[in-house]
This record gives C-alpha cells, sequence and structure tokens, in this order.
C-alpha cells in the first residue's frame, strides 16, 4: 500500500469552523491535549476515510426552577427505575434522594447574588452513538468523560439509557460551578466535548470520529426538535402547521 502523502494544508479539513468571537472555552478541564497520537491529523483522516462512527453531543435544554430540575431527573432516572450517578460514583435513585439532591442544587444557586430569576438551573445533555455501540464501554467513556470535563468545575449527575436502538447517555450539569462560575457553553465548546468524548471511547476500544459537519459532507443543518414535534402534530391532525420553513 503506498504511504499517505500529508498536502500542505489539508488539515484545516477537519478543523471547526468557528467564528473568533465564539472561540472562547468555558471549562479548561475539558479540553484534549493535541499531542495525543490518535488527535494527529493522519489519525483523523485515517478515520474519516474508513467512516468510523460518529458521536453526538447536543444540548436538550435547561431547567428553571426546582420544580423543573426534579421533573427532569425523574425522567431521566426512569421515575427511580433507573441511578443517578454522580461525580464520585455514588448512586441516587429514590425519590427521597433524587429530593435531598436538587436541594442542595437549589440552596446554592439561590444562594448566589448575582442570580437573576430566570437564569437555568442546570445544563441538559445527550451524548449518544450509532446502533451496536458496546453499552459498557460507552457508559465508562461517559463517566470519563463527564469527569474530565465538569468533575472539578460543576456538579452533575447522569443516567446511562439503553432502551432505544442508539445507547445514550442523559448528563444532567449544574449552571453554577463550584467557584461561582457558571457554565455558558459556546459553539467551540460543544466541538471540545465531542472530540473529548470521541476520545474516551477510542481509550476504551471503540472506535469514533468527531469531525465538523462540512467535512462529513453535511451542509443542511438538521432540523429542530420544536419544529418537528409541530409537524408531527399537526399530521396527526392536532394544532396548526408550522410557519417557517
Amino acid at each position: 500500500m503506498a504511504d499517505f502523502v500529508q498536502v500542505r494544508g489539508f488539515e484545516e479539513t477537519v478543523r471547526p469552523p468557528v467564528r473568533q468571537k465564539r472561540a472562547r472555552l468555558t471549562d479548561p478541564p475539558g479540553q484534549i491535549a493535541r499531542s495525543r497520537p490518535d488527535m494527529a491529523p493522519r489519525a483523523r483522516l485515517d478515520r474519516i476515510a474508513r467512516r468510523v462512527p460518529e458521536v453526538m453531543v447536543k444540548i436538550t435544554g435547561r431547567t428553571r426552577d426546582g420544580g423543573h430540575l426534579q421533573n427532569h431527573l425523574a425522567y431521566i432516572g426512569r421515575n427511580g427505575k433507573l441511578p443517578l450517578e454522580g461525580p464520585d460514583g455514588e448512586r441516587i435513585q429514590s425519590r427521597a434522594e433524587v429530593g435531598r439532591l436538587v436541594g442542595d442544587w437549589m440552596a446554592e444557586v439561590e444562594a448566589d447574588p448575582r442570580r437573576r430569576k430566570d437564569s437555568a438551573v442546570s445544563l441538559s445533555i445527550v451524548l449518544s452513538m450509532p446502533p451496536g455501540t458496546d453499552p459498557f464501554r460507552m457508559h465508562d467513556a461517559s463517566r470519563a468523560f463527564a469527569g474530565q470535563t465538569f468533575g472539578d468545575s460543576h456538579p452533575y449527575v447522569f443516567a446511562f439509557h439503553t432502551d432505544e436502538r442508539h445507547p445514550h447517555v442523559h448528563l444532567t450539569v449544574r449552571t453554577l460551578g463550584h467557584d461561582g462560575h457558571k457554565l455558558n457553553p459556546r459553539k467551540a465548546d460543544l466541538e471540545q466535548w465531542r472530540q473529548a468524548f470521541a476520545a474516551a471511547l477510542r481509550d476504551r476500544g471503540v472506535e469514533a470520529e468527531a469531525t465538523p459537519r462540512r467535512t462529513r459532507g453535511v451542509v443542511r443543518k438538521a432540523e429542530p426538535g420544536v419544529l418537528r414535534r409541530i409537524r408531527s402534530r399537526y399530521s396527526q391532525g392536532h394544532g396548526q402547521p408550522a410557519t417557517v420553513d
């Protein structure tokens, strides 16, 4: 097989297009060491050429008060059927345990003198991989990713779901950090999180990559979830049609 020929500038294909104003990374603990051999441009292009599975890291919402947070944690924990795992490996599962966690988080959030009434209490993040991914290794990779990215800065809990085709993790992070720093992720942060999650999977023997949309030939953004639900309700004879395309 012929040696791979490196062309000057080819590494631009795996560099995410981020505007200068959006290049701020909020949480240094989530950064990946660029000296990793698997982060070299040649290694990344090899994975892209082989079409290894792409990770998904997506912000799905925010909670605004204690009741909202309680309901969200009950949802991701399937109303007590699944444990919520914290930074030190503690398991939170019963309604009383979840209630104490919500109370602890809210006590610190409400004590923040800079907090606005409508500011977010927590950030909801989903980590996902395609069907067929080893669930044990993905669970362990998710645990490592959460600890690396938020363990030293923000409290969090997560639940691992295998009841759908795509194994996925619901990660809930308190926006108020231990030092009072507020979590406000930008586009660059999300790209960094995707790369960190993919690296955690590769460390556990799961092939994974996190390439920009343009590298994958995806130039059209996915339809927003709210718009998709409006279309679905209308197609079933409920509600009004969407007013935007």
